[in-house]
């Protein structure tokens, strides 16, 4: 079996390490936690750093999905507003229309010649 440990001289054997005494033991041990401290921190900012893309993803999805919503909004308020419009114009023609016949009808109305 082969066992490497990363060490202040590169990568040791099993057999290498069995040649340390106490003390160089000891030292390789706080360097591999020091190691195992600082790739535990650049994991846990990476782990964050992703949550916040994937939160900046999510907000993206949901401002275009509510760009979308709104541009139904917008086209369903021009449709109202075009009806809108058309009726006002109809009740303005029906208004002109009822005025004139009125108009008509206080001059004597139309002769049978007319």
């Amino acid at each position: 079996m082969l066992f490497l440990v990363e060490g202040r001289f590169g990568y040791m054997t099993q057999k290498e390490l069995k040649k340390l005494n106490r003390k160089q033991l000891l030292e390789l041990l706080l360097e591999q936690t020091k190691r195992a401290d600082n790739l535990q921190k650049e994991l846990d900012e990476a782990r964050e750093l992703l949550k916040t893309r994937d939160i900046e993803k999510m907000r993206a999805g949901s401002i275009a999905e509510a760009a979308l919503k709104l541009n139904g909004v917008f086209e369903a308020a021009e449709t109202a507003a075009a009806q809108y419009l058309e009726n006002v114009i109809r009740l303005a023609e029906s208004a002109e229309a009822v005025k004139a016949a009125r108009k008509l009808e206080q001059d004597g109305g139309l002769t049978d010649a007319e």
